[in-house]
Parts: C-alpha cells; structure tokens; sequence
C-alpha cells in the first residue's frame, strides 16, 4: 500500500491552497477526486455564473440609461456565451492537475471512502496517509419530491444549449435569485418559488428592494408556495396549482460526506458539516476538514475556503498553532441590480444587544448613481456607540466594489471619523463612502 505524509480529499479552492503549502514544506501529497479536478467554483459555480451575470447585467443597463438617451435594443446569445464559459471552464482540470504533477503530486480519480482512521480505498485502489485534509465541498440538496430528480441544479444549468422558454426556480437564496435575474434577462419566463424569507442573511430592507425590482423585471414571485410533485415537465405546487416548463432546484447545498464513511476514520459529522475546532481538526486528530464542508463559522464562499485551506494545512505542519481569525464576510448577491453586505444586520445586532445607530441613504440621486438612473441605490450603515463601522447593507450597480471598502473598514476597525477624513477620486462610487456613515 503506497503511503503518503498527507492526502487531500477534494480538489477545489481549499485544496488547492492546502496543497501550496504543504509542497513547499516538502510534504509527500496526494489529491483525490470523484469528479473533475479545479472544484466547483471555476467549473459549476461562481465564475461560470458571473460570465453569464455580466450579459443580464448590460440588458439591465441599457434598459436604466433608455431614459437618458439610449436608442435601440440589445440581445444576449445564450450559444456564444456558453462557448466561451465551455472553454474557460473545461480547460480548469487539465491546468490543475498539469501544475500537480509538476509539483510532483500524486493525483487520483474516483469515488474514495475510509476504511480505518489512516487509509481510505478509491474504486478498489487502498493508500493510506500520516494526516489527512478533507475539503469535499457542497452538492446540490434533493428536491425531495416525487420526481424531484427530474428537476435541474446549478450544476445543470451551464449544460444547457438554448435559454429555457420558461423556468421555475425553487428556492429563496443567492443561487436562486442570481439564476431568476440572469435567466430573465437572457429572456425565460422564470417564476421564482419562495416558501418562507428570501435571502435571510441579508438586511430585510434591502432584501425588500430587490423583491421590488424582481416583479418589476417581470420574475413572477409566488411567496408561501411550495413544490409538492413533479411530473415531467409539470410541477405541481402546495394549492394544487401547477407550472409548466423546465424546474431549478435551487434549495440551497449540503456538505459532500455522504459517501466519505467518515465513521470508519472515528470523524464526527452532521448535516450541516464536518465537525471541527478552532483550528480546523476533527475529531480525528490526524484528519482536518476546511472549506464549504468544514462545519466552521465561516460562511460557504470561496474566499474563506481558500483562507482555511492555508490554515488547515499550517496546522497539519505545526500542530494547531493558526486557529480561525475572526473576520467579516463581505458578501455579494450578482441580481440586477446587484445586493451586498458585510458584517451584523439590524436584527442581529438586536439580538447580540449591541447599542448602535444605523444611517439610510437614498444613494439615488447622488451622481454615481443619477448619472446611470439607477433608482434602486441605497445603503444602510450600523455604527456603534464609538463611531466604528459594525454592519453596511448595499443595493445597487456599484454595490459589489463599495462592499470591499467598507469591509477593509471594519477589518482594520477604521472609525467614521477617520474615513470622513479620506480622499478619493471623483466622481466615483468610492467618493461616497464619506456620506454613508
């Protein structure tokens, strides 16, 4: 049996930063895949997707700028776009695993499960490791439905060859809302099926403001509906109406363990993840978990299953000595327009009982704004008793970058006062910062 000092269970962003530092600490690795190499974000997920946010996000401007002068209309070819995500995707594993065996990294393919608490088995093949790191990630949630397999996932969507003529979306989260405006805007009909709250990470009243410009791009939003059958392309709902046209499970993802038998490696795990302690150890000391598996504070993006990669792998190397850095999560929805934040709602704020004040602003007649008729832009900014910036919620074309801003703000735990001070180009989105707060 070919023994390693360290196996990699997993292939994506966490992985790939674990794998960095343990070959440059001269670790003997080995990477493990039950799909293709690179992980979801760059095949399935994030980038794929904002290829496709960027063609709805030019619909969108052009339609807000027609009262300013702009003549004619455009049109979105879903075919070319998928070429070009096709070429930028299915070139991910071959560069990947190219540059691992460069490094000298063992690389298999296959469905692998533990069997003791040193060695796991890939379709009959047996390797055992010193330590382990999994970072399997996240798969779509069954629609637990008759015929909820006939539903399709984000996975499924970048397949396609034509934009669906109609489409249901299942679901009330990021992937549910971005693929409605995306879809909408390459010209489905998309009915958009919410059961309870829309986006409950966010700010409820930014949240209000995106269902606001959902309707009126013409996404037909049911609340308190739910799936009960889906019979070819009829699904059935909870009032016993039905919906014609293609379904998109989008309830949300769950931690890829199921087929890991983590019991047989003495490895606690529950449906929300991997369990592990501040410094991403299970309760097999030899074994770490980082990344969207990994059952940490940390929310399911990629950034953060970069970050815990590297630490994970540094605690491999050093025995625990880089537990999890308490950080904000800044957080991007890519709707049209897009919605963002970082740090403590106003709810959430209540419930830690934080004293603080929260500033509104109607961003839509400031300049950065006006000058692209965006009348969605708002903000809404909590600052504690001492002036420092504890929560920013943001909808708008620029709500992306400006999110980034305030996050380096509360990183670097900058007063209000301090920014006030600030100077930035103008005009730009980042010269507002100074009048949010």
């Amino acid at each position: 049996m070919k023994r390693y000092d360290v196996i990699i269970i997993g292939s994506g962003s966490a992985a790939s930063q674990a794998a960095s530092v343990l070959r440059d600490a001269g670790k003997r690795i080995a990477i493990v895949e039950n799909w293709t190499f690179g992980g979801t974000c760059p095949q399935r997920g994030c980038d794929p997707k904002k290829m496709l946010a960027e063609g709805a996000e030019l619909i969108a401007k052009v339609e807000r700028m027609k009262p300013l002068g702009v003549k004619g209309d455009i049109t979105l070819d879903w075919r070319a776009f998928k070429r070009r995500i096709d070429e930028y995707r299915f070139a991910i594993p071959t560069t990947k695993m190219h540059k691992w065996k460069e490094d000298d990294i063992d690389l298999y393919e296959g469905e692998p499960h533990f069997i003791d608490e040193d060695s796991i088995v890939i379709e009959g093949h047996e390797i055992s490791a010193h330590q382990f790191l999994i970072a399997t990630g996240q798969l779509p949630r069954p629609l637990d439905i008759p015929g909820g397999e006939d539903a399709i996932t984000s996975d499924d969507v970048f397949d396609l060859e034509d934009v669906p003529e109609r489409i249901t979306i299942v679901g009330a989260g990021y992937i549910a809302f971005e693929f409605a405006h995306i879809l909408r805007r390459f010209g489905s009909a998309v009915t958009l099926l919410i059961r309870s709250r829309a986006l409950k990470q966010f700010d409820r009243k930014i949240v209000k403001r995106l269902i606001d410009e959902t309707v009126h791009i013409g996404i037909d939003v049911r609340f308190g509906l739910e799936p009960v059958k889906l019979d070819g392309n009829v699904l059935t709902l909870s009032d016993d109406s039905t919906l014609e046209g293609l379904v998109l499970n989008a309830t949300g993802r769950i931690p890829s363990i199921e087929r890991l038998r983590l019991d047989a490696a003495g490895i606690e795990a529950d449906k929300d993840g991997i369990t592990v302690n501040d410094y991403l150890q299970t309760t097999n000391a030899n074994v770490y978990a980082a990344g969207d598996v990994a059952k940490s504070p940390n929310p399911a993006l990629t950034p953060f299953a970069g970050q815990e990669g590297r630490i994970a792998a540094l605690n491999l190397l050093r025995n625990n000595t880089r537990p999890l850095p308490e950080r904000p999560a800044p957080t991007v929805v890519f709707t049209t327009p897009p919605i963002a934040k970082v740090g403590l709602t106003v709810d959430e704020a209540k419930s830690l009982g934080i004293d603080y004040e929260c500033r509104d602003n109607d961003m839509s007649h400031f300049l950065t704004y006006e000058r692209v008729n965006d009348a969605s832009a708002f903000s809404r900014v909590l600052l504690s008793k001492d002036g420092r910036v504890i929560g920013a919620h943001l909808i708008g074309q620029h709500a992306p970058e400006l999110i980034n801003l305030f996050s380096f703000i509360i990183q670097n735990n900058i007063s209000h006062q301090h920014v006030k001070h600030l100077e930035f180009a103008y005009p730009t989105s980042a010269s507002d910062l100074t009048h949010l707060m």
